[in-house]
């Protein structure tokens, strides 16, 4: 006798798998056990930031994108100069060396579209505010910082959401003022992180960034970890150390886009760690060497709105542009 199975159309038996599969599914979802599907992501290198005398050979540059005039900021900390370069990676302007401002750190560009540059001179630290032809107007000073802050000193510096956010990498602090320099809140990173205070000058952050969504990411590169810090102060990490794909050796910058994926630069791997907003893994790219697509030690990293990454390197392998595209 035949079984039941062979007296069925074969179009019959493929409708009721794919039926049991949307079935199997549905109850995964409504159990809280949904499907686990990642993106797939694609990566191309697009071109190195460059002058007409070709790429501009910077080292561990600190870089920022201006989304509003799609135009790139870069500090170069050597020479104490600004550079800024077109949505198509060309430089068009430069200034710094000439507004006698000491050590330039960062550099960003607040609504009006004055550019603001953190500099520091011995023990003192200045905030300057200057036109978009780097003509120096102002000095931003802050005020209303409470007691627990005193003696704070920025070492790195992000504008974004109207906001400014200032890191004191020695005492692993973050302040976050309004646009004039006026205390909003702040966070003791080293003391979220359980790191004590007679070792937070050994374990200083490796990189700083701000998401769409108010959230303060950083790296910390002595415990292989990366951390995401949410506006109501809820810290969570991620990371593992190691060498194979997708753990942490010697992490560096860290941003992410405005669907939550994560970028972490890792120094020693010289490579780009990406992350789905859940802290998956999901791909890694660059590696070690002297083509086009490879990197040398990568540090501080920018996105745009346009899903283009910006690499800053060392030996003068500048600043590399890679499009990043999700499927």
């Amino acid at each position: 006798m035949e079984s039941m199975r062979s007296k069925l159309p074969l179009q019959t038996l493929r409708a009721m798998k794919r039926s049991l599969t949307l079935l199997v599914l549905g109850f995964m979802v409504i159990g809280g056990l949904s499907a686990d599907v990642r993106a797939e992501v694609q990566t191309a290198f697009l071109y190195s930031l460059s002058n007409f005398n070709g790429p501009v050979p910077f080292n561990w540059a600190s870089v920022h994108v201006d989304e509003e005039r799609d135009e790139i900021y870069v500090t170069d900390t050597r020479l104490g100069e600004i550079r800024i370069f077109n949505e198509t990676g060309m430089e068009v302007f430069r200034f710094g060396d000439n507004l006698n401002l000491g050590a330039v750190i960062a550099a960003a560009v607040n609504r009006e579209g004055n550019i603001l540059i953190l500099s520091r001179r011995l023990s003192k630290f200045s905030i300057a505010v200057c036109n978009f032809r780097g003509e120096h107007l102002s000095e931003l000073t802050l005020q209303g910082f409470p007691a627990e802050f005193a003696g704070f000193f920025p070492s790195d510096m992000v504008y974004r959401h109207e906001q400014l956010y200032l890191l004191d990498n020695d005492s692993l602090r973050i302040a976050v003022t309004d646009a004039n320099g006026l205390y909003r809140t702040g966070y003791d990173i080293g003391a979220m992180v359980n790191i004590e205070k007679e070792k937070r000058g050994q374990s200083e952050v490796g990189g700083f960034s701000v998401d769409a969504n108010r959230n303060i990411l950083f790296t910390i590169p002595v415990i292989f970890k990366a951390f995401t810090l949410s506006p109501d102060g809820k810290i969570a990490g991620f990371g593992v150390p190691g060498s194979a794909p997708g753990r942490f050796n010697i992490v560096g910058g860290i941003v992410a886009d405005e669907e939550g994926y994560l970028y972490v630069a890792d120094r020693l791997k010289s490579a780009i760690i990406i992350f789905d907003k859940d802290f998956r893994f999901l791909k890694e790219f660059g590696y070690r060497g002297r083509k086009p697509d490879n990197l040398i030690a990568p540090k501080d990293l920018s996105l745009d709105h346009k899903g283009r990454l910006y690499v800053s390197q060392l030996r003068d392998r500048g600043v590399s542009v890679f499009q990043i595209t999700f499927e």
